[in-house]
């Protein structure tokens, strides 16, 4: 059973013709408000009306329940070319059935994640939030790229890069991820993290160079130290400090158990205490301290 429904969609170039609620989701019926349509052959402005379809569109969640568009879509004539194109949408890329909003928050939602996990989540299929998650990505690269090229030809400066490695889905599947640690930004991607990847990877972007590179932050991975020495002879290679944190930790922890395995006194004063041990000092108790 439908009920009525009245919410701000805050997508200023739609008005809204009808909303209503249904037990799994809520629906907008929408049309774009008036405005003029070029024709994207010839740019001529008269126009006449082809024919008038719907497409429905998912939007961001309202109140925990999807929201979707009912969208009619005007497709025009062209009088000067005879052209048969559909109006165009600034919320929507053409041909898509998600709004650019809510393709930006599954990408975020990507983030420290599974692809596979938020489309269980959302309900997705994993092909569609694939498809979505690798090309906002590549439109967010080629962005931060050509904003990395204009500092460095406006500015010379030492460039510090990392290298490192994501999950894209369950089942150990991993890409290599260079970052430009001085700016933030994504630099690229490639397939897996073998040596042939990342020396791909390396060799393919213009603006690193053997003289600007000086400085490259990288876990304990081989194939990663083996193509940085072979690519970047002079860099100084520093290790992530949490992968330098976990290794001294699992030694530590080594440690501690050949020497309480070693002890035979009744009370071992390392025995159930290694969490203390691992812990820092600044967290410390003043009781655990003394301990």
């Amino acid at each position: 059973m439908s009920q009525m429904l009245s919410i701000p969609l805050e997508l200023p170039e739609f008005q809204i013709v009808n909303q209503w609620s249904e037990k799994e989701a809520h629906f907008a019926l929408v049309r774009k408000q008036c405005g003029i349509e070029r024709c994207p052959a010839c740019g001529f402005c008269s126009l006449g009306i082809h024919d008038r379809r719907t497409r429905k569109v998912r939007d961001l969640a309202v109140l925990k329940k999807p929201l979707f568009l009912l969208v009619e879509i005007v497709r025009f004539r062209c009088q000067n070319c005879e052209e048969v194109f559909s109006q165009s949408f600034d919320s929507i890329k053409a041909n898509q059935h998600f709004t650019k909003r809510y393709q930006e928050y599954l990408f975020e939602q990507c983030q420290g994640t599974t692809i596979q996990k938020v489309c269980k989540q959302q309900k997705v299929p994993y092909s569609t939030l694939e498809r979505i998650y690798y090309a906002i990505a590549k439109e967010k690269m080629a962005k931060q790229r050509k904003e990395l090229q204009i500092q460095a030809a406006l500015k010379e400066e030492v460039t510090v890069i990392g290298i490192d490695e994501i999950a894209v889905r369950k089942g150990h599947v991993y890409e290599t991820v260079l970052v430009h640690l001085v700016h933030g930004g994504v630099i690229g991607m490639n397939r897996d993290r073998s040596f042939d990847s990342v020396t791909q990877l390396l060799c393919h972007h213009a603006i690193l160079s053997k003289a600007s590179i000086q400085t490259i932050v990288v876990d304990m991975w081989e194939p990663f130290h083996k193509a940085l020495r072979m690519i970047f002879p002079a860099a100084t290679i520093v290790i992530d400090k949490y992968h330098v944190v976990q290794k001294v930790t699992q030694a530590l922890d080594q440690v501690r158990k050949e020497l309480q395995s070693s002890t035979k006194k009744a009370k071992n004063p390392l025995k159930s205490h290694r969490f203390l041990l691992l812990r820092s000092w600044e967290k410390l108790k003043e009781t655990s301290s003394q301990t």
